[in-house]
């Protein structure tokens, strides 16, 4: 098993125009990924408790997680 991603996002994504964020909060959530240099958990994963890669983010940004595993050919996109 890789790293798992979103296929697609879900209804209240960080990204979108539903996010369960304000867009000042959304704005700290990314710096901090940036300056951690890590990716985002999709909300609708921690509910169930798994780290899964926000679908938006993956498209949109990076991390060192995500580029290790892009070079591996180890990421698992599931629903």
């Amino acid at each position: 098993m890789g790293l798992q991603v979103k296929k697609k996002c879900c209804g209240k994504c960080l990204f979108g125009s539903n996010k369960i964020v304000s867009d000042a909060r959304k704005a700290n959530i990314l710096i901090g990924c940036a300056r951690k240099d890590t990716h985002f958990i999709c909300h609708e994963a921690t509910i169930e408790k798994k780290e899964v890669v926000c679908a938006a983010f993956y498209n949109t940004r990076t991390s060192q997680m995500i580029r290790i595993s892009q070079r591996l050919g180890a990421i698992e996109f599931v629903d």
